[in-house]
């Protein structure tokens, strides 16, 4: 008894020495476990229901050639349709609101096309106006607007992303002339007048404007000056034209202008007006407009070089004295050199005027003759012009020339 006694004592005593310790602070987290290797893809899904067929595209307007009718009265557009192999036939005949001035308008660019709009504009010279029409998919044409030409007697245009100028030769016989240059902007079916864009050529006597276009960046307008022998630039800032710098051309009596692939600027020029006196420049233009020529005046052995139109390497002259088309090369640095050592790559009507090639670069037209005809040449990849049958019966005082 007395021994359970004390171990009973002695387990107490060991029981009240062992108390509970107070927790520790806990540990730091441990570090999260690698990632399993991802699983492997899922099958695709069935496809869905196909969607509604969206609507037709746009449909455009059959290929085409365009000229203007030009008489003493109303004037209009007169339309023929292109086929495959480049013949033209009669689809019709559109106003434009304005009115012809009964004869020739010594001039390149009375009529262009803006493929961007569809949408065509032409100068009035009888009534000191120009027109914008509307290109349906049809092919038939609408007048939207016509409006003052913001001078006297205009004679070519052009536009650029929705931006319009005009050059106007001015009356011969007042003091001054008053040839000038004026912009418009497209606003929806309007042509709006710029405020501040018509600027005064290079002298007040008659310089005979003969064409104005867009440097292909859109930011120059250049104009040959005929009877000042002289190419003048514009900038053009907001739209808005700055007044002009004005350089003699490497050739006389500069007429027609327009641009290589490269940007080059290549112009036709008269010449003295001697026989056989004509000839072709190229130039490069500086980013302050300044040009510098590259080849200047070849000779082209041709009488009255006035129109011309680029096609690639090539460039086209029509020669109206001489009723023939030069062919001119056009290397990638801007060197012109003649297709032909005579200056023939065709013979075309007398008084071969307007020229114009398809988007594609398989047509030349030729408007030529009087009463006139459009002359038709497939173009060849080394240069070569074709002939193909003419289309006969157009105006006697058309001018102008569009193919698309």
């Amino acid at each position: 008894m007395m021994r359970l006694a004390n171990i009973s004592m002695m387990a107490l005593a060991l029981s009240a020495c062992v108390t509970d310790g107070m927790d520790g602070e806990p540990g730091p987290a441990g570090e999260d476990g690698i990632d399993g290797e991802d699983g492997e893809d899922g099958s695709d899904g069935s496809d869905g229901q196909p969607g509604p067929e969206g609507p037709p595209g746009p449909q455009l307007a059959p290929p085409a050639v365009y000229t203007l009718s030009n008489p003493s009265g109303a004037n209009q557009v007169a339309a023929y349709v292109r086929a495959t192999n480049g013949s033209l036939s009669r689809m019709g005949r559109y106003d434009t609101g304005g009115a012809g001035s009964g004869g020739g308008l010594g001039s390149q660019g009375a009529l262009v096309f803006d493929a961007a709009s569809d949408r065509f504009f032409a100068v009035n010279t009888g009534d000191d106006s120009i027109s914008m029409l509307a290109l349906d998919r049809a092919g038939q044409l609408t007048e939207l607007s016509t409006v003052d030409a913001g001078g006297v007697r205009p004679v070519s245009v052009t536009v650029r992303g929705g931006t319009v100028y005009v050059a106007n030769q001015g009356d011969p016989m007042a003091t001054p002339v008053g040839a000038n240059l004026s912009g418009f902007r497209v606003v929806g079916d309007e042509l709006v007048p710029i405020a501040g864009s018509t600027r005064p050529l290079s002298a007040a006597t008659d310089v005979r404007p003969t064409n104005i276009t867009f440097t292909p960046d859109g930011r120059f307008l250049v104009v040959a000056e005929r009877f000042a022998h002289r190419l003048s630039t514009f900038a053009v800032v907001d739209g808005v034209a700055q007044p002009g710098a004005f350089q003699t051309s490497a050739g006389m009596q500069p007429f027609a202008i327009d641009f290589s692939p490269e940007g080059h600027l290549v112009v036709a020029e008269v010449g003295p007006g001697t026989p056989d006196g004509s000839s072709v420049s190229s130039y490069a233009i500086s980013p302050t407009g300044t040009l510098t020529p590259i080849t200047s005046a070849l000779a082209t052995s041709q009488t009255a070089a006035c129109w011309l139109v680029v096609s690639g390497g090539f460039a086209y002259v029509a020669n109206a004295a001489s009723a023939t088309i030069t062919g001119v090369a056009i290397a990638e640095d801007g060197t012109l050199t003649l297709r032909d050592a005579s200056g023939v790559t065709a013979p075309t009507g007398a008084g071969a005027i307007d020229l114009a090639v398809t988007p594609d670069r398989g047509f030349l037209y030729s408007l030529a003759g009087n009463p006139r005809a459009i002359h038709v040449f497939e173009l060849g990849s080394d240069g070569g012009l074709t002939a193909r049958p003419t289309l006969t019966g157009v105006s006697p005082t058309a001018a102008g020339l569009v193919a698309r």
